[in-house]
């Protein structure tokens, strides 16, 4: 095989292997959500063998965290729920240590309808965590990001 037809043949299977990715993620981008931690100062730390930025909270306060759904669950306001689960790192794995449900509501967000939801978590412990939502009323469920975050004394 000559060298030109080779790597025309190439060239055609990387393009079709990004365009059949892009369309994969184009399908699955359809149903998303996201977790947003307030305040806290940002620092880079490694823990549980990971290095992640982490947002610094004193122990004893209060976490207050909201997120997004979009688009907006086809269901009354108050009547679909989000779940926030928070796990720590111990003995050099992340544990889930809480969890629980929160309702959500129906908003406008730059002219678009999403569902928004909010919780607030008392830190008790000492450590890093991270926290995430889960909302399960589409199929398949979808999970935000880890959100990362740290606390001190």
């Amino acid at each position: 095989m000559n060298r030109y037809l080779t790597r025309r043949l190439l060239a055609g299977l990387l393009a079709g292997g990004v365009l059949l990715g892009t369309a994969a993620m184009a399908f699955g981008a359809g149903n998303s959500i996201t977790l947003n931690l307030k305040g806290g100062r940002s620092q880079e730390r490694t823990a549980c063998k990971a290095l992640h930025h982490y947002a610094a909270y004193h122990q004893g306060g209060r976490l207050r965290m909201d997120g997004y759904v979009s688009p907006a669950p086809a269901l009354p306001d108050g009547t679909w729920r989000v779940k926030i689960k928070i796990k720590q790192c111990r003995n050099g794995r992340f544990v889930t240590i809480w969890e629980a449900h929160t309702r959500g509501n129906s908003v406008l967000l730059n002219g678009v309808t999403v569902g928004h939801f909010r919780m607030t978590y008392r830190m008790r412990h000492k450590g890093y965590f991270f926290a995430r939502a889960y909302y399960y009323g589409y199929q398949p469920r979808v999970e935000s990001q880890e959100e990362h975050f740290r606390v001190t004394r």
